[in-house]
């Protein structure tokens, strides 16, 4: 018949869902017939055998069970094959006993039904196998063992109280002795059998096996007993222990018809897994003992054997489990990159003092642990532009350092990324909070040797302590966090906790997810200040600035947002969607006759990015702007932070043709040392010197330095001009450009166009004289 073919006959089933009406009337009429059964062996005189009750009645329960478990296998197909193997051995029994009465009336052995008899243990062993294999496949070797312990166990007991007598009675030819000592050892590899898979399921995981495990237990003990009583010709039927065979079968026939649990796979308590390795050891070693003071036969002693044997195998096994499992619990607490601890551990460590904190008592708050919280800065830029090999290797370097800088008792952890976190002990103060924390901003001063390039790491460290500023030890790591991201946002390197800070790190991530929206939801815009020649009063080029169109706070300037932007990882979507603005724009502005450039700033995330170069060269040709007309303003700061790595982008960047702008030029270190590799464009005096005129220092400063813009074939840029007296004495002092709100604010690109219009129509050829 075939298992999954369309058009299969509907009554086979996969799985049990309800029982059948046949088979609960028949199971009914089993249960009756067995509590009749066992009624009459309680109250019978025991004269003798009574066929109706010993011969027909009981042969009846062995075959209705046994058709019960064949019906299971036929109608269901989920462990088809183990049900009706184990049928199949209950029915060769239940032959047995209807040739035995029928055809062995003087009850001789061996005998025509003894070949019935026998039949079921290899079968009912062959259904336990195939059952196990579908209901635990991929059992591990250390289950199978500890089955095999168990039942081994049981089996040496049961050999040492009933071999001896068994063997001992069996008499007559060699065949006779042969068939009358494969009872004893098919009933003791049964309870082999049946103890170690109750051991290897777990009962509570599937009832089913507590049915069935012990049906087979009864039938075996049952079969011993009658063994018994008949090598000491005591044997009568009709007596309690003749109802452990048809009893066991309806206990087999019920497991068989049981609906089936979801496997589980539960955890014993520590107690439990020990107990029985210790009870079958202790049993095992006191046969041994006995073995040389009492007569124990030979079977019992190799049964015992081999349990201890087993027993030890099972220790192996488990001291390397346990070995593995202490191996795990490093892994799982190490980082694998640095081979520091991980945040794990660091959770685990402050769990450890939050248990401790609970069971404190008294008034005084106990002393608790500090954490320090510590994030690298600018490591993005270096992981996305150079490559995640190089910002791994960065990674295991610093890891190296701050090793070298924490002291006994102190946890180091890599918390993931570029975050990591050092756990001070208990006790700790803000005094020796804040000189680790210098200790490990000294340890990242040098720079970093990463083959290709070399690098200047600088970090950003929150500090916390227990109970100063958390009343847990387990809310530290929220609290130095808070710590953390005001000093990366106020570039303070080390900040301790204060209360006040976390309504500005809501703020801040309030920010961060809004911006998100605002790069994809078109809420970013662009106003242009004009930047106008000091020699005609013409407006060669604008500005571009970033406006941030809030659907809530309204227009917010760059410094409200760039910041977080920065930290958040969002300035090259938010440089590129300035950029396409500011040519965008540009090309109107072409398109209506005003062929102005546009500048844009970059930041340092920019400047390490290596897909700008692609970036801009593809917007470029997808507005025909010429690459003349765009000018790039970067800070000097920029280039001292990574002089090869600006270099190269640099470089690119100017094989396109784009203009470079030094901006706030004067402010930074000396940028002297990098303007004799780079061909500026322009140097863009800060505005702090240009407000500061006619003082003599400025003056000084803006002639140097026009002088030197002029020296390297680059124009000087003065921006913050605010009134037309300063614009003057720029003219005077060689500055080639000015910007400022005494020629405009920056303006959305319509008002801008509006007042370029308006200039040129009210100033015309006087623009020269009036700028």
């Amino acid at each position: 018949m075939s298992e999954s073919r369309p058009g299969a006959r509907s009554d086979i089933r996969s799985h049990i869902t309800t029982v059948p009406r046949p088979v609960r009337i028949l199971f009914v009429v089993l249960l009756l017939s067995l509590a009749v059964f066992t009624l009459s062996t309680v109250l019978r005189s025991h004269e003798g055998r009574i066929v109706l009750l010993d011969n027909w009645l009981f042969d009846a329960l062995t075959l209705g069970a046994a058709a019960l478990v064949a019906a299971r296998g036929i109608y269901v197909r989920a462990e088809r094959s183990a049900w009706l193997l184990i049928g199949a051995g209950m029915a060769s029994a239940g032959i047995g006993d209807v040739l035995f009465a029928v055809l062995v009336p003087d009850g001789h052995s061996p005998s025509i039904a003894d070949p019935a008899y026998l039949a079921f243990y290899p079968l009912v062993y062959a259904g336990l196998v195939v059952l196990l294999r579908v209901r635990r496949p991929g059992l591990p070797a250390a289950i199978w063992l500890d089955g095999c312990t168990a039942g081994l166990t049981l089996a040496a007991v049961v050999a040492a109280i009933a071999f001896g007598p068994i063997s001992a009675s069996i008499g007559g030819s060699q065949t006779a002795f042969l068939v009358g000592l494969a009872y004893p050892a098919g009933d003791l590899l049964l309870l082999v059998l049946a103890v170690g898979s109750l051991t290897a399921v777990g009962w509570r995981s599937d009832p089913r096996w507590a049915l069935l495990v012990t049906g087979l237990a009864l039938y075996a003990l049952a079969d011993i007993h009658y063994l018994l009583r008949a090598g000491d010709g005591t044997f009568t039927e009709g007596y309690l222990p003749d109802a452990g065979w048809p009893a066991a079968f309806v206990l087999i026939a019920a497991a068989s018809w049981m609906k089936p649990v979801a496997r589980t796979d539960r955890s014993l308590p520590r107690l439990a897994i020990l107990i029985p390795p210790l009870v079958c050891t202790v049993t095992a070693a006191g046969l041994l003992v006995l073995d040389h003071t009492l007569p124990i036969p030979l079977l019992a002693v190799l049964l015992s054997a081999f349990t201890i044997v087993a027993v030890a195998g099972r220790l192996v096994m488990s001291f390397n489990q346990i070995s593995a499992l202490a191996d795990s619990h490093q892994q799982a607490r190490t980082d694998e990159l640095t081979t520091l601890a991980n945040r794990r551990a660091v959770t685990t460590a402050l769990s450890t003092y939050s248990f401790a904190h609970v069971l404190q008592s008294g008034p005084t708050p106990m002393a608790g642990p500090g954490l320090l919280l510590m994030d690298l800065d600018r490591f993005k830029e270096i992981n996305d532009s150079l490559g995640h090999h190089v910002g791994d290797r960065l990674l295991v370097q610093v890891a190296d350092r701050l090793s070298r800088s924490v002291r006994s008792g102190e946890l180091l952890a890599r918390l993931g990324g570029d975050e990591f976190a050092v756990v001070l002990p208990a006790g700790a103060d803000t005094g020796t909070a804040h000189a680790l924390a210098e200790r490990l901003i000294d340890a990242l001063r040098a720079p970093f040797d990463l083959e290709e390039i070399t690098v200047h790491v600088a970090a950003s460290i929150g500090i916390a302590l227990c109970p100063e500023h958390c009343d847990r030890p387990d809310e530290l790591l929220q609290r130095a966090d808070v710590a953390m991201y005001r000093a990366k946002s106020t570039q303070s390197s080390i900040v301790v906790y204060d209360a006040e800070q976390d309504a500005h790190i809501l703020d801040r991530a309030r920010t961060i997810e809004e911006l998100r929206t605002a790069i994809t939801a078109g809420q970013l815009t662009c106003h242009y200040q004009p930047k106008v020649d000091t020699n005609d009063g013409t407006v060669c080029s604008v500005e571009a600035l970033v406006r941030w169109k809030h659907p809530t706070r309204g227009l917010l300037l760059p410094e409200e947002f760039l910041v977080h932007a920065e930290q958040a990882g969002l300035m090259r979507p938010l440089t590129t969607i300035v950029l396409e603005l500011a040519l965008r724009q540009a090309r109107r502005w072409r398109d209506a006759g005003s062929p102005i450039g546009v500048a844009v700033n970059l930041s340092i995330t920019n400047l390490m990015d290596v897909a700008l170069v692609t970036d801009i060269d593809r917007l470029l040709t997808t507005y025909d702007v010429p690459a003349a007309s765009l000018t790039l303003e970067i800070t000097e700061n920029v280039l001292m932070t990574d002089s090869v790595r600006a270099r190269h982008v640099v470089e690119s960047l100017q094989d396109l043709g784009v203009g470079l702008s030094i901006d706030d030029y004067g402010t930074g270190c000396s940028s002297l040392a990098h303007l004799q590799d780079l061909a500026v464009n322009e140097l863009k005096l800060d505005k702090v010197f240009v407000t500061r005129l006619p003082s003599e220092r400025s003056i000084a400063i803006v002639r140097s330095t026009a002088a030197l813009a002029h020296s390297l074939g680059a124009l000087l840029v003065a921006e913050g001009v605010e009134n037309a007296e300063t614009l003057e004495a720029l003219r005077q002092y060689g500055c080639d450009i000015t910007q400022g709100y005494h020629h405009s604010p920056p303006l959305p690109a319509e008002e801008l166009t509006l007042w370029m219009s308006r200039r040129e129509t009210q100033f015309g050829s006087q623009l020269t004289s009036i700028g």
